[in-house]
């Protein structure tokens, strides 16, 4: 029988007065820093963790349900790489701007905003990916929601 006390797992206990450190991860790259600093990386990884996660539920998902309520309208969705704040552009399906459509964005934004979140949100009409470009790369972009049903005709909705 094997003894429960060499299968559990030992933990580090780190303190402020320990001076230095040696943290080797699995990749087996050795780091050497002081009890302080590691205890700072520690805080700093566990705030990332909740702000990704933060992001995803409170921004991601809210988007991605919004535009999929709207999918007889919205045919795609990117968020690009931010440059100071977060641009949405929502790809609709029709080649003539919706004001209807960007009433309910002028909302969603209001809706980001409350929690927290400084976003604006687009309306790019029905066009070809080369026109696209002219308003965001797609390199890099996160796309939020697309519809890959077929490409409506020219001259729709």
């Amino acid at each position: 029988m094997a003894d429960a006390s060499a299968t559990r797992r030992r933990y580090a206990r780190l303190h402020f007065t320990d001076g230095e450190v040696i943290v080797t991860p699995k990749d087996r790259y050795i780091f050497l820093i002081s009890a302080t600093r590691a205890a700072e990386a520690c805080r700093e990884a566990v705030r990332v963790d909740q702000r990704v996660r933060q992001f995803e539920s409170e921004l991601l998902v809210p988007l991605h349900s919004w535009c999929k309520a709207r999918a007889g309208k919205i045919r795609a969705c990117y968020l690009p790489l931010p440059v100071g704040h977060l641009q949405v552009f929502a790809v609709t399906n029709s080649p003539a701007y919706d004001f209807a459509l960007g009433e309910e964005m002028a909302a969603l934004e209001r809706e980001l905003a409350r929690a927290g979140w400084r976003v604006g949100v687009s309306q790019l009409p029905a066009t070809d990916p080369a026109t696209q470009e002219t308003f965001f790369s797609p390199e890099g972009a996160l796309e939020v929601y697309a519809d890959r049903g077929p490409a409506p005709a020219e001259g729709g909705e």
